[in-house]
Parts: C-alpha cells; structure tokens; sequence
C-alpha cells in the first residue's frame, strides 16, 4: 500500500511520495497553471530516464478529467 500527498501553492500543485514509497516526500508529479493551460512535469527517479512532461489547454484537461472518470473505480477512487 502506498500513499500520495496532494500540495497546493498559487499555481502549482504537486503529488508527493507519502507513506510506502521508497522515497518519501519525493515529488511525483508537479502541475502549474500557465494562464493558457497546464504543463504536468513527471519527474524522472532515474539517471537513465529523462522528465516527462504533457502540456494541455484547459479544455483539453477539462476533457481528460471527464474520461478519466469513467475509470475511477480503477483507478482506486470511490463512487
């Protein structure tokens, strides 16, 4: 079991590492409002890996939270 800890600061938030990750207190995903949109920074953990990065309007991430919904259940969220 793991945990991730959700933090808001203005215009970015970010998904830390929580409670049975290796390393704790380690940012998973990192996402700013740019004013036009949003760019979601995935960090490497890896020398051998580069960050990974998606970069959406808002109406494209409007729709993709919509079509994630659908898979809520799977994705460990509940009705």
């Amino acid at each position: 079991m793991t945990t991730e800890i959700m933090q808001r600061a203005g215009v970015t938030s970010r998904v830390v590492a929580g409670e049975g990750y290796y390393r704790v207190g380690e940012t998973l995903c990192q996402l700013e409002d740019t004013g036009n949109g949003y760019i979601a920074k995935f960090p490497s953990h890896s020398a051998t890996y580069q960050d990974y990065y998606v970069c959406l309007d808002y109406a494209q991430a409007y729709d993709l939270i919509l079509a994630l919904s659908a898979f809520k259940k799977e994705l460990g969220f509940e009705e």
